[in-house]
């Protein structure tokens, strides 16, 4: 008999100092058997304090070997799987959540105006912007305010259909660039970790 395991790549767990193949996979097997494999124990917790794991694709084997020697297990998820252990749940302060997102709007508004008024700084725009209006109006003017206005408010609307967002809303379905980097960013520290707590186990230390 053969069963299908997908483990997850990562998974959080509280307070739960016993970890079972529930926890951190999904199981495709007859029903008669799915409960009894999903109960399998995998590893016991014993440390008290916020901890990270790797529990590998051989790990589940082996539990799953040792109460079912006769089943075939075919894997069609990822090779290791972080478990991140918390003595406690982890309660959302919302002020300082909202202290932290406005800080951060702050900053990064401050940063991208810097950015953009350097930039056009170092390639001349005012001077760009007077001399389009000198060529279309037949006028010299160090206010050229009818082409800056309509220049400013074409980056807004340029930065919003970038980013995909307005206020709390998508203007389509799909992922805005932050989001598609933040899921980039947060792979690539999963590896790192699989790959340091890997070398720890090994002795590479």
């Amino acid at each position: 008999m053969t069963i299908y395991i997908k483990p997850y790549k990562k998974t959080s767990v509280y307070k739960k100092n016993q970890i079972i193949i529930r926890d951190i996979a999904e199981v495709v097997a007859p029903e008669y058997m799915k409960t009894s494999i999903e109960e399998i124990k995998l590893m016991d917790i014993q440390d008290i304090n916020k901890k990270k794991y790797i529990i590998s694709i051989i790990d589940i084997i082996k539990a799953i070997n040792d109460k079912h020697p006769d089943m075939d297990v075919s894997n069609v998820g990822e090779m290791d799987s972080i478990v991140e252990y918390y003595p406690n749940k982890k309660e959302e302060n919302r002020i300082f959540t909202f202290l932290k997102v406005i800080s951060t709007c702050l900053i990064l508004f401050a940063g991208g105006g810097i950015a953009i008024m350097t930039f056009h700084t170092d390639s001349a725009l005012p001077d760009v912007l007077k001399q389009l209006y000198e060529i279309f109006t037949g006028i010299k003017t160090d206010k050229p305010y009818w082409i800056q206005i309509p220049y400013s408010l074409g980056i807004a609307v340029g930065i919003i259909v970038f980013f995909n967002h307005f206020s709390p809303k998508k203007i389509t379905e799909d992922p805005t660039p932050i989001e598609v980097e933040m899921v980039s960013y947060e792979d690539n520290v999963e590896n790192y970790i699989i790959s340091k707590i890997t070398e720890q186990k090994r002795g590479n230390n």
